[in-house]
Formats: structure tokens, C-alpha cells, sequence
């Protein structure tokens, strides 16, 4: 446009071809100019943007290493305290002055199951890390229930602590993996173990399965100290623990697990005193469609 009005009609000073030019040249400047900083500005938060999306990623591989660090530790410390309480029972069995082999036998069985299952936990919580479905098989909730019972008897019949198991005959198998429900009864189980250890009698554990709907739900009670108003909903946030030697992160992965598998996990106040925690699970087949137990309200 600069150019045409440079020469037509006539290049004259002070006319208004000559004015028009510079006002074009000066709002090409002025138009160059706002582009060049809107580039720059553009480029700048894109930049930002991306120094805080890898400070952010840093922080969350971080913090998914120290959650994993923890899982394993927590996980892995009921094994290896299995572990070594049945060795102790194995010396002991050995020292005798005539060695009873068959106690010692079974010792050995046990430790060499308590180190399967160690290895076993450490490799679900890393498929658990990676958002992994493994080893989903057809599990009989009830037989899942008296596996983990065995698994701590020592420590029930240490806290002096009465169990009642209350089944359901007619339950459906859920389709899970078997090693990570076991780990959210063994873990629900040991915190009901410590809530009534601390506590003078009646110390009473009650586990029940029935069915509701499409669902199979567990129930554990325990008659401890039980859960604050409150903590609430803290108490399923990882590294939150209201016992000195906890680490926060049993319940967290419980409730991780349970709804990997599509289920829920929460807990009601067990009167007159303790807690009662609650998961449910899609059944895989119902065995008896008549048989409907009414589940309470989560909270």
C-alpha cells in the first residue's frame, strides 16, 4: 500500500499520500511489534508450563516411590514376623532333649509358605502400582476368610481375643485375585488385633459374609478402642495412623485394592465399643438367588 501511494498521484511533502504512508508504516511497526511480544509471551508460559508439568512428575514418582517403599515394608513385615516366630518355635521344638521332628517339619512348611507369600505381596503391590489385573480367578470368600484366620491364630490366641465366624452357606464366588483379598483380611484382621490388644476384656473378633444384591460383602468387627469422629475419612489416607508404631498405609491399601476389584470399603461404629469395617465385591454367580441379607449404609 506503501508503495503505490509513494508514487500516485503525485509524491508531494505534507500531502495526505504522504501522511497515509506513515501512518501505514507506523501501525505495521506497531502491529509487528504486539505479534513479536504475543509470540514471546506464548513461548515464555509454554515454557513455564512445562518446568512445572516435570517438577510435578518429579514429585509424583517420588511420592509413588515412598507409597511403594512403604506398601512393601507393611506388607511384607506380617510375613517375615511369621516368619520368624515360627523359626523360634522350630528351635525350640529342636533343643528339646528329644527333638520332636514332626513339630519341626511343620515348622519349616510354614516358614517355607510365609516366604512364598512374602514374594507373592511384594509382586501384587507392584502390579498394584502399575494398574495391573493379574491372576483374577474364581475365590471362595468363606475358605479366603478361615485362611487368614489361620494365618494369625498366633497373635489371637496371644491377646487372649475370642473369633466368631458367621458365613454365609450360600455364597458366590467373586472373581479376584486371591493374594491381594488376602492381604486386605490380614490387614483389617491385624488392626482389629491391635485396637483390643491395648484393652482389657471382652475382646471379641467377629467375622461375617453374606450377600446383598450382586454383591458379596465381608464384615469384620473387633470391640477396641474404635474410630474417632474425628478422623473419619482420614483414617483411608496414606501415612495417616493413630498408633505410634503404625505407618499409615494398611487401610489405604485396602481400600486401593477393594476398588481395583470394583467393590467399596468403609467403616461403622460397632456398639457399644469398636469398629466395624465393611468391603463388598461383585459376585461371579449366585448360588442361591433367595438368600438376601441387608447390607448397611456406608458412611
Amino acid at each position: 500500500i506503501e508503495i503505490p501511494l509513494a508514487y500516485y498521484p503525485t509524491p508531494i511533502r505534507f500531502s495526505v499520500a504522504f501522511y497515509t504512508i506513515r501512518i501505514l508504516g507506523i501501525a505495521a511497526s506497531a502491529v509487528v511489534l504486539v505479534v513479536m511480544v504475543h509470540e514471546i509471551t506464548t513461548l515464555y508460559v509454554r515454557l513455564i508450563q512445562a518446568l512445572r508439568g516435570q517438577r510435578r512428575e518429579r514429585e509424583a514418582r517420588q511420592v509413588t516411590g515412598d507409597a511403594v517403599a512403604a506398601s512393601i515394608a507393611h506388607e511384607v513385615k506380617q510375613p517375615l514376623t511369621a516368619i520368624i516366630t515360627t523359626a523360634d518355635a522350630g528351635s525350640f521344638f529342636l533343643d528339646r532333649d528329644v527333638p520332636d521332628l514332626d513339630r519341626v517339619r511343620e515348622a519349616l512348611a510354614r516358614i517355607a509358605a510365609d516366604g512364598h507369600r512374602a514374594g507373592e505381596v511384594i509382586e501384587n503391590i507392584r502390579a498394584s502400582f502399575r494398574n495391573e489385573v493379574r491372576n483374577r480367578t474364581l475365590v471362595d470368600i468363606n475358605e479366603l476368610i478361615r485362611d487368614a484366620l489361620l494365618l494369625e491364630q498366633d497373635d489371637l490366641s496371644k491377646h487372649k481375643i475370642l473369633v466368631q465366624v458367621e458365613p454365609s452357606h450360600h455364597l458366590p464366588q467373586v472373581r479376584a485375585n486371591r493374594v491381594q483379598l488376602q492381604q486386605v483380611l490380614l490387614n483389617l484382621i491385624a488392626n482389629a488385633i491391635a485396637s483390643m490388644a491395648a484393652r482389657e476384656q471382652p475382646r471379641t473378633l467377629h467375622l461375617a459374609s453374606s450377600t446383598h444384591d450382586d454383591e458379596v460383602m465381608v464384615s469384620i468387627a473387633d470391640t477396641g478402642a474404635g474410630v474417632g469422629a474425628q478422623n473419619g475419612e482420614r483414617i483411608f489416607s496414606p501415612h495417616f495412623t493413630t498408633r505410634p508404631e503404625g505407618m499409615g498405609m494398611g487401610l489405604s491399601i485396602c481400600r486401593y485394592i477393594v476398588e481395583a476389584h470394583e467393590g467399596r470399603l468403609w467403616f461403622a461404629p460397632n456398639m457399644p465399643q469398636g469398629a466395624i469395617f465393611y468391603f463388598t465385591l461383585g459376585a461371579e454367580a449366585r448360588d442361591d438367588p433367595t438368600e438376601r441379607h441387608a447390607a448397611p449404609e456406608a458412611s
